[in-house]
């Protein structure tokens, strides 16, 4: 009776592992559909306050709630916001202006804490090269300004998603300009109109950790499946927390290298590259007993390095203060590293400790999940180059 509620559990296991695999199978298309922060870039010339806000437009007009999805294919209004993106640009243009009075409403300017509305002035609609790969839009804003207004803040709706508040200002070092990376809902600190700005050195490393953790859950599903990669090579904690470490170092030092503008790859490059190493490490878990550990190592270390621009991609918009270079790189690769060893302690606690020492685990578990991560990676390479393998 015993052994029968056991292998009743391990069944129902199994089955939730492969349902959750297939979840995740059927959801891979929607890659290039992944929500991306908006960027809004101000600047205050002659009392004049300009704000280029640069964002999906489709994915506003939709009514899509980018709070709390990564991509739009997830969302019930996918279809909406299909057929949005089939719109001409002059006639999401026409559109769009259309719908300011509403999208104003929900975006709260204040002045010395008192509530104002931008001026819309223009909009700029991205060609549309490739229905799969979202467009961006750029409305062009303005606010006249009093000469006794002191500061300002800018909060938009949750619906509308995370958004980056970039000070552009040619007169000001790099070191002074403002910048701010503001989750769904929240609201700018006082950005000072005449005065110097300052971030809270606080709240700045929990921004970025933040940021570091979001971009692998739940965004980062390419980098999970890596990490679940090297899970299913050995389910032994010493080889697989140095297969982890190996991999930080690597990505961390890309990053660092990025950011000094050592390294400038193409993303387009880099993208197709990062789907090839999840299927090597897929391929190299089935044939194990062929490869060397120590060549895993550096085929880890090398991968690691490929992840770090992709990883550099998602600052690269943020923009880099120098003073703050080595504090916000830190707090973004803690916050990636706390979420790879969220995920490496979830599968060891779910298969490790009971199930890699069982005769069945390998073919039940490590080499079926081992060539869904290998055909998933190259699914990806082929999507990426934009190459039907069907």
């Amino acid at each position: 009776m015993d052994t029968l509620i056991k292998f009743s559990k391990i069944i129902k296991l199994i089955i939730f592992f492969y349902f959750f695999s297939f979840l995740t199978l059927f959801s891979i298309g929607a890659i290039s559909h992944e929500i991306r922060p908006s960027i809004a870039d101000y600047k205050i010339e002659e009392n004049i306050l300009y704000f280029d806000i640069r964002l999906n437009a489709e994915l506003i007009l939709s009514g899509i709630n980018a709070s709390n999805i990564t991509d739009t294919n997830s969302s019930p209004l996918s279809a909406t916001y299909d057929d949005l993106r089939s719109l001409t640009r002059e006639n999401l243009k026409i559109l769009l202006i259309e719908s300011w009075d509403d999208i104003q409403s929900k975006i709260n300017l204040n002045i010395n804490e008192v509530s104002t509305k931008f001026e819309l002035v223009d909009i700029n609609i991205e060609a549309n090269r490739d229905f799969e790969i979202s467009r961006d839009s750029i409305l062009y804003l303005k606010y006249e300004l009093d000469e006794d207004d002191e500061f300002l803040t800018f909060k938009w709706s949750e619906k509308y998603g995370p958004i980056i508040i970039r000070e552009i200002n040619e007169l000001k070092k790099e070191d002074d300009l403002y910048t701010e990376y503001l989750q769904a809902g929240l609201q700018t600190d006082k950005i000072f109109i005449k005065n110097e700005n300052t971030q809270s050195i606080f709240k700045s490393i929990i921004n970025y950790f933040i940021l570091g953790i979001q971009h692998i859950i739940p965004k980062g599903l390419d980098h999970i499946l890596f990490i679940v990669g090297l899970f299913f090579f050995s389910v032994t904690l010493r080889p697989l927390l140095i297969q982890v470490t190996m991999f930080t170092i690597a990505h961390s030092i890309t990053l660092i290298f990025v950011s000094v503008s050592y390294i400038n790859l193409n993303p387009l490059i880099v993208e197709p590259i990062i789907a090839l190493s999840i299927a090597y490490v897929g391929i190299e878990n089935i044939f194990k007993q062929y490869v060397k550990e120590y060549l895993r190592y550096i085929i880890i270390f090398f991968f690691g390095l490929l992840h770090g621009l992709g990883f550099a991609l998602v600052l690269s918009d943020i923009g880099y203060q120098s003073s703050k270079l080595i504090l916000n790189l830190i707090s973004f690769n803690l916050g990636i590293e706390a979420a790879q060893i969220f995920i490496i302690l979830f599968l060891y606690i779910l298969l490790g400790i009971k199930f890699s020492n069982k005769k069945y685990y390998r073919y039940i578990f490590q080499v079926p999940v081992s060539l869904f991560i290998a055909l998933v990676g190259i699914y990806w390479f082929f999507e990426r180059i934009n190459m039907p393998i069907f």
